[in-house]
């Protein structure tokens, strides 16, 4: 299709099919060098973390019923999760294997020397009270304990 704009006589020399390509390069260096030395900004996307409905609801339920329940529903569950919430964090402070870490705390010499708090020791490991104001008192001293807690 080309052949038949340009004149079978014209022999085209190298030149003349050397000054396209060689403009085409020009432009192509010219427009990628100002992109390379000017980088894009990236964003980082923050996501903060969400705490479910759904999980917030068992935890409220959980307290709830611990409440109104016998003194041996809120050992056997609510002291029981404080307790491994307890260990997790000790472990993560301490660098101690998780398992080991709940047969020493339970023990009624190793733990209190190892917690270094003997009032969070007694929340967590002696019998909870009777009252359900004092076992929700005693839950809300337990949860601010842990969080404090340093190695």
């Amino acid at each position: 299709m080309l052949r038949s704009f340009i004149p079978e006589a014209f022999t085209s020399t190298v030149s003349l099919l050397a000054f396209p390509l060689v403009v085409l390069a020009i432009f192509l260096v010219i427009d990628l060098s100002s992109r390379a030395t000017y980088p894009s900004e990236t964003k980082v996307r923050i996501t903060p973390r969400r705490l479910r409905a759904r999980d917030v609801q068992y935890l409220a339920r959980q307290v709830e019923v611990a409440a109104k329940a016998s003194p041996a529903y809120f050992e056997s569950i609510l002291l029981s999760r404080l307790r491994d919430l307890l260990a997790e964090k000790v472990s993560l402070e301490t660098g101690m294997e998780k398992e080991s870490l709940k047969r020493v705390l339970a023990d009624d010499r190793l733990g209190p020397r190892l917690l270094k708090d003997q009032g969070m020791y007694a929340l967590l490991y002696y019998p909870p009270p009777s009252s359900r104001e004092a076992r929700l008192e005693t839950l809300r001293w337990a949860i601010d304990r842990i969080q404090r807690w340093k190695a």
